[in-house]
């Protein structure tokens, strides 16, 4: 049986992340993924500029110009209150080397990504190769059980969802109300009135959760509603995104001559990053999906993705240079909680809680839209560019 530094379980935007930064500290490191690329994935599709910075770390962003040709920017968030209320936020370039912010359809941002896995020497990649279980041996993993055979690493890493059979395995998987919320959404043509900015409409049916109107080309946009699970129940999104859709035709027109693309309709879960578990044990990380890493205030999980991936493999090459891999999730636990625990995960469920409260939202818009800077405050927050402790205190004096 072969044996790698790392495997890891899961080939999307965390898996990869986590595949490419050990590669290049020297590593041999194992990919499986149970599908074969390019393969659809289910996403708002919103790549942030801290986001678009990671990829260009790993040397992604460039096949993705490569290969789309004319990207679709966004420089702004536009956003709704629940009586209609407009404010509309620039997105700052600060702290960030790409200073870009895309809408890219996963099936073809992972595809570019899997690009760069493929070139490096150091990355093996077997597609169509599920992972059902872990190996154990003694207080620690020896690797992975797939559909094509087992497979031994010194480390192992769980990129592969929020389904993830080593995560459930390991009983670290995130099962809880209150941390979850769920998405839906669908492409749609031809819709008229789009700019270079995302929208996000916050009505009182779906509060804190919200729909979005992010453009994905000329005419086209990702459309959909996301709702967080501990404030409603997710039965019900399908109704919700339909009603959204309509009136929201009804109200501005942009979808009168609109079709939404035949199979494109998708719901899928988000498991937030204010889930309280650990993120591993002892030579077994997980990251992305599996390890519960998405936004509680937006629902975004790409840029999450990427670093957790990022964060994993720092950890797991750390804890291999000193030849003990069981230490790989004491370090992780380190890294992942001193960059997002307290400023991205526990002051945006805070966040969730506020803007639940329609008359806290509308207090908050009136503000924001009496003052530009605040409602770049406001968009710079969403993009990952400023942190939410700020939009706290802004939300504060009205609670």
């Amino acid at each position: 049986m072969a044996s790698y530094d790392a495997v890891i379980s899961g080939a999307g935007p965390a898996g990869c992340s986590a595949a490419l930064f050990l590669a290049r500290k020297g590593c041999k490191v194992l990919l499986l993924e149970k599908e074969r690329f390019p393969r659809e994935k289910v996403c708002g599709d919103g790549i942030t500029s801290v986001a678009s910075s990671l990829l260009q770390e790993m040397g992604v962003l460039e096949i993705v110009r490569q290969r789309v040709g004319q990207l679709t920017f966004f420089q702004g968030v536009t956003l709704f209150s629940p009586s209609g209320g407009i404010v509309h936020g620039n997105i700052s370039q600060a702290g960030c080397s790409s200073g870009e912010a895309y809408v890219i359809p996963r099936k073809i941002l992972d595809d570019c990504i899997m690009a760069a896995v493929k070139e490096h020497p150091s990355i093996t990649l077997l597609e169509n190769t599920a992972v059902n279980d872990i190996l154990i041996h003694g207080n620690r993993a020896s690797g992975l059980i797939s559909t094509k055979g087992e497979f031994a690493g010194r480390v192992v890493i769980a990129a592969d969802g929020f389904y993830s059979p080593i995560a459930k395995r390991l009983k670290l998987n995130n099962n809880k109300k209150n941390h979850t919320g769920f998405a839906i959404r669908a492409y749609f043509s031809q819709v008229e009135g789009l700019t270079d900015s995302i929208e996000l409409h916050y009505e009182k049916s779906m509060l804190p959760g919200y729909g979005w109107v992010f453009p994905a080309g000329r005419q086209r946009a990702n459309i959909g509603v996301g709702v967080f699970t501990r404030f409603t129940d997710q039965r019900g999104l399908k109704r919700l995104f339909e009603r959204f859709v309509t009136e929201s035709a009804m109200a501005s027109g942009r979808l009168k001559n609109a079709g939404m693309e035949p199979g494109t309709l998708r719901a899928w879960p988000l498991p937030m990053g204010s889930f309280p578990g650990k993120r591993g044990r002892g030579n077994v990380l997980l990251a992305g999906d599996a390890g519960s890493f998405v936004d509680p205030l937006t629902g975004e999980g790409i840029y999450y993705a990427l670093k957790s991936g990022q964060l994993a493999a720092e950890a797991a090459e750390q804890a291999l240079d000193a030849d003990d891999a069981t230490a790989a999730t004491a370090l992780y636990e380190k890294l992942w909680r001193k960059a997002f625990r307290f400023h991205d995960f526990t002051v945006g469920y805070a966040l969730q809680t506020l803007m639940n409260n329609a008359a806290i939202l509308e207090s908050l818009m009136r503000h924001t839209a009496r003052k530009q800077a605040r409602a770049d405050l406001l968009a710079d927050v969403i993009a990952h560019n400023r942190r939410k402790i700020e939009l706290l205190k802004l939300i504060v004096p009205f609670f």
